[in-house]
């Protein structure tokens, strides 16, 4: 599976004129960290939609995806330096997709006693914790224990090296923050490419750029993009990292210590994508929201067909 993910900007204009009681306050420093608590459960909804348009000479062709999930993590300890271990679960999901003129394919896991055809690797997460993340206080992920087998190849490699990648919390800086900073993350994601004839993988390094734009009533916002760490060119190479080049906003509860909501958004075209005279296009929003303890039970939305525009 892939984190998919895409979303959204916003921008922080702060002048001299303004009265000083003001001007203290965009001058304050933010101490941004996770508040753990033993036993503590936090779920979130998540909505995400993407299509992907390809268009040659003479043929274009849309396909579309909508997933609607409720996942969770628990906190099973935490220790002296306020970090924890955590155990994500994917409590439910609906999923939906369309290529073409196809028939929709779809999965509902609170309904379907048979997982159709394609959907039965997503099928074998549901309600199953595959692993618990170790972080620091400030969301940094320092070790992945797998607690069953048969997790995908991908997944498990990451997990044995503590990729940053497949950290599900946004990491702050160590240090406080004022509003106008700026922290990256850096991380890599394997691409294709082709050497004398024979494809090859190598990995691509990345890079996400956070910005704490304004504080407001305990509730920091904080945007961010991702890129490339240096240009790419090469459309056969951009094609394959045009959804992991989301941008956003998140937004993060400072007293609480916990995110609050994210949102990503994708839009990017790659000409040459499949050779001359092609062209990519790829769209797509994903929001997660925190979902307080009185509501949790409320199932996710139940349109997930793909509509298209």
């Amino acid at each position: 599976m892939s984190n998919a993910l895409a979303w959204l900007a916003a921008t922080l204009i702060a002048s001299t004129a303004i009265v000083p009681s003001t001007v203290a306050a965009e001058e304050s420093t933010y101490q941004l960290v996770y508040k753990f608590s033993t036993g503590q459960f936090l779920h979130y909804e998540l909505s995400d939609r993407a299509e992907l348009t390809t268009q040659t000479s003479n043929n274009l062709t849309r396909a579309i995806q909508q997933t609607q999930c409720m996942k969770s993590y628990r906190v099973v300890s935490i220790d002296e330096s306020g970090g924890a271990t955590l155990e994500p679960v994917v409590e439910h999901v609906r999923m939906a997709s369309q290529t073409g003129e196809k028939a929709i394919v779809g999965y509902d896991s609170t309904k379907d006693e048979v997982v159709p055809k394609g959907f039965e690797n997503l099928a074998g997460t549901i309600g199953r914790p595959l692993a618990r993340f170790q972080v620091g206080p400030n969301g940094r992920l320092m070790k992945v224990t797998l607690l069953v087998d048969d997790v995908p190849k991908n997944f498990s490699e990451a997990a044995e090296k503590t990729d940053p990648a497949i950290n599900f919390l946004v990491v702050f800086p160590e240090q406080g923050i004022k509003v106008g900073d700026k922290w990256t993350e850096k991380f890599d994601t394997k691409v294709s490419v082709v050497s004398v004839g024979t494809p090859l993988q190598r990995e691509l390094a990345m890079i996400r750029v956070f910005e704490l734009t304004k504080v407001e009533d305990d509730i920091a916002t904080i945007r961010f993009r991702t890129s490339p760490r240096t240009p790419i060119n090469e459309p056969e190479i951009l094609r394959q990292i045009v959804q992991q080049t989301p941008s956003g906003l998140i937004e993060f509860d400072i007293k609480n210590g916990r995110l609050l909501s994210r949102s990503l958004k994708i839009d990017e075209k790659v000409v040459g994508a499949f050779g001359p005279q092609t062209l990519l296009d790829a769209q797509g929003e994903m929001t997660e929201k925190l979902i307080l303890p009185k509501t949790t039970a409320k199932a996710a939305s139940e349109s997930t067909a793909p509509q298209k525009n």
